[in-house]
Parts: C-alpha cells; structure tokens; sequence
C-alpha cells in the first residue's frame, strides 16, 4: 500500500483531502494546510469563541468541525522554556476548565526548533472535542496553535495534525 501523508493526500471519510503550504501567524510560519480550509466566518467565530479572547487565526473545513488556530501570546520564551511555558498555559486551563481530559504531553524538534504539544479531549457545546494545541517561540516570543475535531474524528485527523505540526518552518529559518 502506498504511504499517504500531508505531502501527497491523505483519504479520510472516503474523500481526498489535499495539503498545501500556507503562511500564517502574521507572517511568520508556514504550514502544510488541507487547501479547503478557510477563515472561520466573523458571525460563526462570534458564536463558537465567544470570548473577547478569541485567537487571532481560526482556519475551517467546510463543515465548520475541524478547526486550525492561532495566537500570539504574552510573555517571552526560547526553545529551552518552551515546554515549562505549555506546562504552565495547559495548568491553568484545566483549573479553568474541570472538563479537560489529559491525553498526552510532549514535544517534537522541527528543523531544529522545539514545538512543545498537549493532547486532550472536552466538552463542547457541539459534544466532546479533540484539540491538539502546539507552541514554538518564534522571535522570542509565544505562538500557541490548535487544532480540533470530534474525538470521534480523533482517529483520522491525530496523525495529519501531528503531521502539519512537523511541517512547521519559521519564517527566521527561511529567510
């Protein structure tokens, strides 16, 4: 069989979902993304984060259920701290949010940068919620992503998700 990946395509629900670099985060990464992805309409933002401190960045599929964010954060960070930093987010989220059910902790090295993660599933207003939120110190300073889905979709989207995640490039490392 051959290897499906982000690079090439990968079939999910029987349909072909196609990946293609995009930048983000004001300019500053670039990312493989599903090419159907789109800015999450302002009145369906309004509704689904209705926060005034809602991220900066929300990508969708068609369907609105499978989510890409991102956030610049307060504070300063470096490779070295960025694991404590997610550490420190995801404590006070879960002393926020009781729901939140812990998956996995860790962290990956992309082209040389760290890119701290927390898996976890929550309740939602539309079920449970399986969200993947990433961070990398970029010019020294905090950028959170976040992906989510159904975590009944978990099992598809997980290993796209960690996928896009390893294809991180920082625009510093390009330039």
């Amino acid at each position: 069989m051959e290897e499906r990946n982000i690079y090439t395509g990968v079939r999910i629900f029987g349909k072909w979902i196609y990946f293609e670099r995009s930048l983000l985060a004001k300019d500053t990464i670039t990312m493989m993304l599903p090419k159907n992805f789109v800015p999450l309409d302002p009145d369906m933002t309004k509704n689904k984060y209705p926060s005034e401190h809602r991220p900066e960045t929300i990508l969708t599929d068609e369907t609105g259920t499978i989510n890409l964010m991102f956030q610049y954060m307060e504070g300063e960070v470096s490779d070295a701290t960025i694991e404590n930093f997610r550490s420190q987010i995801f404590g006070m989220m879960k002393r926020v949010n009781p729901g939140i059910k812990e998956r996995e902790i860790g962290s990956v090295d992309v082209l040389g940068k760290k890119i701290a993660y927390v898996e976890f599933s929550n309740p939602a207003m539309d079920g449970k919620l399986y969200n993947l939120m990433f961070y990398l110190a970029v010019k020294g300073q905090p950028l959170m992503g976040s992906f989510n889905c159904r975590t009944k979709e978990m099992k598809y989207w997980r290993p796209v998700a960690f996928e896009m995640i390893q294809s991180i490039e920082t625009v510093e490392t390009i330039e």
